[in-house]
């Protein structure tokens, strides 16, 4: 499973001086680009996006500006047209701050249409490397 060091800004803190719950989506968005984003790019050139259809996040501890933050990430589900990315949070060190999943629609642009993965694309979400 992949895992992304994301670092955290002081604009990513609520008046509470943890991380927005909003915000994660966001750090969610930068770490699947982070790991996906040569194929992402190519592909986006070719007339195809992935849209999120879907986010949720369970939040099992508050994030401060201290913390290190690193998000795992996983593909759970593999779809005709879509896929599921599951995202854990946390330290590095065995603290988890939560869980949160996306389900990602590849969708073409040109057509204004759902459509298929591209077939390497499916291959590199479903191999276990």
């Amino acid at each position: 499973m992949p895992s992304i060091d994301i670092d955290l800004r002081f604009s990513d803190l609520d008046a509470y001086g943890h991380v927005n719950n909003a915000t994660i989506f966001s750090l969610l968005e930068t770490a699947r680009v982070r790991l996906y984003q040569d194929r992402f790019t190519e592909l986006m050139h070719k007339g195809l996006l992935f849209l999120v259809a879907e986010a949720r996040c369970r939040y099992l501890k508050p994030i401060s500006l201290a913390d290190r933050l690193v998000i795992d990430i996983e593909p759970t589900h593999v779809g005709r047209t879509s896929f599921t990315l599951g995202y854990r949070l946390h330290n590095g060190g065995g603290l988890q701050f939560a869980e949160a999943e996306t389900v990602m629609v590849c969708f073409d642009q040109p057509a204004g249409k759902p459509a298929a993965l591209p077939d390497d694309f499916r291959l590199l979400l479903t191999s276990n490397d």
